[in-house]
């Protein structure tokens, strides 16, 4: 503690601390908004499923690593142990933030979707991991070079406080020049890992509003405006996408239900959308598909023999061999009749069920675009 001040060197150091402690509490909220808050912001415009559970999950967890690295470096007055605080937190930070949209949103599916526990609805494939990497690597240079700025700036809030005129009620605004230095970073880590994401649903967000509006141009939905029904609230749950070239994505938009909403169940029709550099390609109805592929499955399960009746699965989905042979084993509580429905959905995870009038209901939970394929069923009254 260089800077010059009036105070006693038991309370300089107990002040130079705090400020460590804030100043790193401001600097992990600065790259928590950049990174998470304007993703969240967006994806919020645009109707997508769950826009603001990664930036819950992961703002406590950098106010935490932003304060504890505040207030490690400031158990130091050298500048040079605030460059390897910041390095190492800025490390830290991007570990943080590359996997987020994928083991966060994991966590957010499974808190909105219980069922789904434990299984990885947005899988980090090697692509994530590469983007992790850099900013990983971004973040702890910037890192280094935010621990010697942040060590300057509590110098000048210990110099200030230090002072008796006015100057000493402005030391602690002075602090708030730490949040910024946050900023640039987490806008790094926005654009590497989370814009590739979100782009496919602000296409098919965009286009949505192109076509209500009587915009007739290419790239909105006017060609498939029978598929939307009118005025009606939707959900974008990000079905898929290119992990060599994230703008290309599937993107399914599910009608009557409302943005924010954790209950992603069978309220309006769905339309499964593609999109490429942020561009929208085309759109189908993907509902009458939710009935096709859970009514071929209980057509399967109840033939007493396959020999050469025709499977009523071929061309739909793929089934494993222990999934056939679990539904199977299920025969004997289907019946003829039975209603079938989409409960729940989660990214390009669909739950589906069929009904019966005996009381029991057969649940399938289907995963993926091109091919859909059906990871395991469940039964039970």
């Amino acid at each position: 503690m260089s800077a010059a001040t009036s105070l006693d060197e038991r309370t300089a150091r107990r002040l130079f601390r705090w400020a460590g402690l804030g100043c790193g509490l401001l600097c992990g909220l600065g790259y928590a908004l950049a990174t998470w808050g304007y993703d969240a912001w967006v994806l919020a415009r645009s109707g997508a499923d769950l826009p603001w559970l990664k930036f819950e999950i992961g703002l406590p967890i950098l106010l935490l690593l932003g304060a504890l690295s505040g207030a490690l470096a400031a158990r130091s007055a050298r500048a040079g142990a605030w460059v390897g605080v910041g390095l190492a937190g800025g490390a830290l930070a991007g570990l943080v933030a590359g996997p987020m949209p994928f083991a966060g949103s994991n966590l957010a599916a499974w808190i909105a979707e219980p069922r789904l526990r434990g299984v990885n609805v947005y899988p980090l494939d090697p692509s994530g991991a590469q983007r992790t990497l850099f900013v990983v690597i971004a973040t702890a240079c910037m890192g280094a070079a935010i621990g010697l700025v942040s060590h300057v700036v509590v110098e000048r809030v210990l110099r200030l406080a230090g002072q008796p005129d006015r100057s000493s009620r402005w030391a602690w605004a002075v602090l708030l020049l730490c949040l910024p230095l946050g900023l640039l970073p987490g806008l790094i880590g926005d654009q590497v890992i989370n814009r590739p994401l979100r782009v496919g649903r602000q296409a098919v967000a965009t286009a949505i509003s192109a076509g209500r509006g009587g915009d007739r141009s290419p790239g909105n939905v006017s060609p498939y405006q029978d598929l939307f029904p009118g005025p009606a609230g939707y959900i974008l749950h990000l079905v898929d996408y290119d992990r060599e070239a994230p703008a290309q994505a599937t993107v399914d938009v599910a009608f009557g239900e409302a943005s924010g909403s954790t209950a992603g169940g069978d309220s309006g029709p769905v339309v499964r959308c593609q999109t490429s550099g942020g561009e929208l390609v085309g759109c189908s109805s993907i509902s009458p598909q939710f009935e096709t592929w859970m009514g071929a499955l209980v057509q399967r399960a109840r033939q007493e023999e396959q020999g050469t009746a025709p499977d009523p699965l071929t061309g739909q989905v793929l089934v494993g061999e222990n999934t056939l042979e679990w539904l199977a084993s299920q025969r004997e509580y289907l019946s003829d009749t039975y209603t079938l429905s989409r409960e729940a959905q989660r990214g390009g995870w669909v739950i589906a069920s069929a009904r019966f009038d005996t009381g029991y209901v057969l649940t399938c939970y289907f995963h993926g675009s091109a091919p859909v394929a059906v990871d395991h069923c469940t039964g039970g009254e």
